[in-house]
């Protein structure tokens, strides 16, 4: 009869999705703290780009908490940010913010910013643009990234925190202007957020180890 064979059949089938389940959940399991590991390294190594070892002395990985600003940040999504201190003096805050206006999906952006508003650096932390063009932003294809060092600020002067296309001080790519357009007002409305929020920012308790 045709009916044990089909019982038979999607047994096996179930079986099989069972196992498979089960092998793909063991995998995961075992990968996370792999995973995790290496996001803590890629961190570790993006934060000492921007800021040298040798200017702060605490743990600095361990001084993350949260923040949230829709307007300034991104988005609405909390994002983790590592206050440098050195003697128990503040010396930087480095703050994740992203940007949804590149030419192709999210741009992530680790900023860091001195406690007298300068900037320490920026590092992209992960985006989908164009390679060849838009990709730029990574420091292992251009040094354009680099631009934002030692910059600041000021509201009198706001206009040159744009692309030179737009009246601005910023260099975009040849062929591409979406990507560095929107990386310049990324940076510049976390220096903004920064000023707004400094005293807070340097009193804040760590917290992200209770998300």
């Amino acid at each position: 009869m045709m009916f044990p064979a089909i019982s038979r059949n999607a047994l096996l089938l179930a079986t099989f999705a069972i196992i498979c389940t089960g092998v793909v959940t063991s995998v995961n399991v075992m990968t996370k703290p792999v995973i995790a590991e290496q996001q803590q390294l890629a961190l570790q190594n993006n934060i000492n780009e921007i800021i040298d070892p040798s200017h702060y002395d605490n743990p600095i990985i361990n001084s993350c908490f949260t923040v949230t600003d829709e307007k300034l940040l991104g988005d609405n999504l909390p994002k983790q940010v590592f206050i440098a201190t050195k003697g128990h003096l503040p010396v930087a805050a480095l703050i994740q913010s992203s940007t949804f206006k590149g030419y192709s999906g999210e741009i992530k952006l680790l900023i860091g910013i001195y406690s007298n508003g300068e900037i320490a650096g920026v590092r992209i932390n992960s985006h989908t643009e164009t390679p060849g063009l838009g990709d730029k932003i990574q420091t292992n294809k251009s040094d354009w990234i680099l631009s934002f060092n030692a910059q600041n600020y000021e509201d009198t002067d706001k206009e040159r925190w744009n692309v030179k296309k737009d009246g601005g001080q910023f260099d975009a790519f040849t062929g591409a202007t979406i990507t560095p357009r929107a990386v310049v007002h990324a940076v510049r409305d976390t220096l903004i957020y920064f000023e707004k929020h400094q005293q807070e920012l340097f009193n804040t308790p760590p917290n992200c180890g209770e998300q």
